[in-house]
């Protein structure tokens, strides 16, 4: 069990990130914080955090440092750019990402690390904005097990459900596949509800129908009211999952595993993010589809 007294730092103060490092202040860990735009670091040093001005004061103020950024490109940066946290000496230090990559990536950042002295462990996370904030999000684990053994308590602040999938790379795949099934239900719910829009029928009507159904989840239930209310706030921005639609085929593609219908969802996604979308939550793709099914379809 990781003591409270180790100090801990937190990178990426994004949707997810800033409510997940306001849960580890909380928990009483020493917290040191960094961000590119520092204004949102702003309530967690209300909180008594240390807002560090680079990764690498973060580093060689912490035990632990988690990174929650949109892709390897950004964690690659953080770690080995100018003033990155590789700058701070291993020291039996420990980096902690929670970003979504794919496994090739966090096994490429795995030697990257081992290579200054660091140990490594790849943690990405389930849930979306509102877990983030209750500290309940589910947390796939990849790497060795004592590592994870070290530091399952400051998982325990952000998470409910710890799940170890196996060695590097494993907690990567899992959360592809996870959020494959999510992209799944919510390109299903978009054409339903095009569908049942274009043919006439009410959009709140058409939702209680699904709702009422056996295809009902709790996702399909936060997912129809959105729709239903034109309220996209993101808590999973659409271009976070388009992203996360590239690397499932690229993970396919190196696995030798066919995923034709990710393919498609994938297209549709690319679609929804040229028309300007990106930033509004993941099911805007139906605001996409119903605009290309003419303004009958618009609401």
């Amino acid at each position: 069990m990781m003591a409270a007294s180790r100090r801990v730092g937190f990178v990426g103060l994004g949707l997810m990130g800033a409510p997940m490092a306001a849960n580890v202040a909380r928990a009483g860990f020493p917290l040191t914080v960094f961000n590119r735009s520092p204004h949102k670091a702003a309530p967690l040093k209300d909180m008594g955090a240390h807002v560090a001005m680079s990764p690498m004061e973060v580093a060689e103020r912490s035990d632990v440092v988690i990174t929650m950024l949109t892709d390897a490109d950004a964690v690659g940066a953080v770690l080995a750019g100018d003033d990155g946290m590789l700058a701070a000496a291993g020291e039996g230090r420990i980096s902690l990402d929670m970003s979504t990559i794919s496994p090739e990536q966090s096994l490429a950042l795995e030697r990257l690390v081992e290579e200054h002295g660091w140990r490594r462990l790849e943690a990405p996370v389930y849930g979306s904005t509102g877990p983030a904030r209750e500290g309940t999000l589910g947390i796939l684990v990849g790497g060795d097990a004592g590592v994870l053994a070290t530091c399952r308590s400051l998982l325990e602040t952000m998470g409910s459900r710890i799940f170890h999938m196996g060695p590097m790379g494993a907690g990567a795949v899992a959360k592809l596949a996870f959020n494959l099934l999510v992209a799944s239900q919510f390109n299903g719910l978009a054409e339903a509800m095009s569908l049942a829009v274009k043919g006439g029928v009410d959009a709140r009507a058409a939702g209680e129908v699904f709702l009422a159904t056996a295809v009902a989840s709790d996702l399909l239930k936060r997912k129809v009211g959105a729709i239903v209310d034109e309220d996209y706030t993101p808590a999973f921005p659409l271009k976070h999952l388009h992203k996360d639609l590239g690397l499932m085929l690229q993970a396919g593609h190196a696995l030798g595993v066919s995923l034709p219908a990710t393919a498609a969802i994938h297209e549709t996604y690319t679609g929804a993010r040229s028309r300007g979308l990106g930033d509004l939550d993941s099911i805007a793709v139906y605001r996409h589809l119903a605009e290309l099914a003419g303004e009958g379809a618009g609401r």
